[in-house]
This record gives C-alpha cells, sequence and structure tokens, in this order.
C-alpha cells in the first residue's frame, strides 16, 4: 500500500507533494503484470496533468488533485466533469499523465488507481477517515490539500455549502474557486462530482520519466478498457 508522506503545509518548506516510497516507479512490464491479474475489462479514464513540472530527472506535482499524502489517493479538486460521469464509480480506474512541457516532449505516466470509494460530499468523506489522514489532506491546513474540512455538524444539513466548511488556507491552490470543489453540479445529467478515493493495493505513482503511450493523449480525457490501456503503455528507458 502506499506510504504515509510528510508534509508540513508551509509553501516555502515544499511546494509540491512528496511522492510515496511504495508503490512507486513500477516499470511497464511489472506494472502489467500485476494488473492482468484483475478486471481487464473495467472502463479506465486518462487524462493530461497541467499541474505537473520537471525537475532535473523527476517529475513533480504541484496540484492539489489527485493528492496522494496520508497513505491513499484522493481526486477531489480536479476533473470535475469527469467526476459526474455515471461509470466514475467504485471499480473503475483513473490516470494521470505528464504534460508534454513537463514531459519534454512525451505524456508521462504519474499516476494510476482504482477507484475503491466514492463519496457524495466532503463531509461524508472527511468524516470517513482516520484523523490521521484527513490532517495531511485538509485544504484549510495544506496549500495541496485536497479535502474541505466541516466546520461541524452543522455542515451534515447543508453538505454541499461552502460557507460550512473551513476556508483553505491562504496560498492553498484553489483559494479562489473552492466553492466549486464543494458544490459543483453537472447540470445535464444532474449529478454530483463524486469524489473518489483509490484502493490502496492499486494506487501507483511514478516521478520519473519512464512510461508514456503509443500516443498522445490532447485535451480532456479519454476511455478504454483497461486491457487496451495497457496495450497502449511504452516504457522509454
Amino acid at each position: 500500500m502506499l506510504c504515509t508522506c510528510t508534509y508540513s503545509g508551509r509553501r516555502n518548506a515544499i511546494d509540491y507533494q512528496p511522492i510515496p516510497k511504495m508503490n512507486c516507479n513500477y516499470d511497464r512490464n511489472s506494472i502489467t503484470t500485476l494488473l492482468n491479474s484483475t478486471d481487464l475489462l473495467a472502463p479506465i479514464y486518462y487524462y493530461v496533468m497541467t499541474t505537473v513540472r520537471s525537475s532535473g530527472r523527476n517529475l513533480q506535482h504541484i496540484g492539489s488533485g489527485p493528492n496522494w499524502q496520508g497513505g491513499v489517493i484522493t481526486l477531489c479538486t480536479c476533473k470535475h466533469l469527469m467526476r459526474t460521469y455515471p461509470d466514475c464509480k467504485q471499480g473503475t480506474w483513473i490516470a494521470g499523465f505528464s504534460n508534454f512541457s513537463a514531459g519534454k516532449g512525451n505524456n508521462f505516466l504519474i499516476y494510476l488507481m482504482r477507484v475503491g470509494k466514492t463519496y457524495e460530499s466532503h463531509y461524508a468523506l472527511w468524516n470517513s477517515l482516520p484523523e490521521e489522514v484527513g490532517k495531511v489532506k485538509a485544504a484549510d491546513a495544506n496549500p495541496l490539500g485536497d479535502i474541505y474540512r466541516p466546520l461541524g455538524g452543522e455542515t451534515q444539513e447543508s453538505p454541499f455549502d461552502p460557507e460550512k466548511y473551513y476556508e483553505p488556507c491562504q496560498n492553498h491552490s484553489h483559494k479562489k474557486d473552492y466553492d466549486k470543489d464543494i458544490n459543483y453540479l453537472n447540470r445535464r445529467n444532474e449529478r454530483r462530482a463524486a469524489l473518489l478515493v483509490g484502493d490502496v493495493k492499486y494506487s501507483f505513482v511514478w516521478d520519473q520519466y519512464m512510461i508514456t503511450l503509443d500516443r498522445s493523449i490532447g485535451r480532456g480525457q479519454r476511455k478504454l478498457s483497461l486491457k487496451g490501456f495497457l496495450n497502449k503503455l511504452q516504457e522509454i528507458g
């Protein structure tokens, strides 16, 4: 499973998400072999992360979503529309790739997870988390946190009201529009953006220039079966 990474929340101390020390930087053959024992017909959504930068020989994620601190990957402040899709649910896979700039002309795999659980509101998610996990993911404490802390029991009555949550800290990446994270609604299908929590057994992170796809991804997100996705992975050594 993913380890717990210490994150101080001080922008001058660190301005990117530390990579976990477990389930990271698998090569193509290893990740393919491991996932071949899962449901290969399960859907996977994959997309380009604009919040990835190059840092020497490493890739760094400087955004809040996905968030892999606290021993679990959560996706709560990014891909709002995608998270309203009916099949964006438990058992679906999500993958994020670097942008071309950070990837030096390629989309490199940054994270891959199978959705283990989904939650409708930040109130419900917050109350499901162990205290130590919520602490490192809290947006009011950490500039890259992706979960909003409820003010208290009053939030239960209005779980989609941004005023019922602590505001994100001053230098948070979503300080100006955090209300969207809490109260996003797809008017077409009347679905709220599900808050995704990765299955810790099938959650992986990369900070190395290792795995790409056989073609560029482009804008938005793409959808395949897991089998089709694995067949498109390529390793650059």
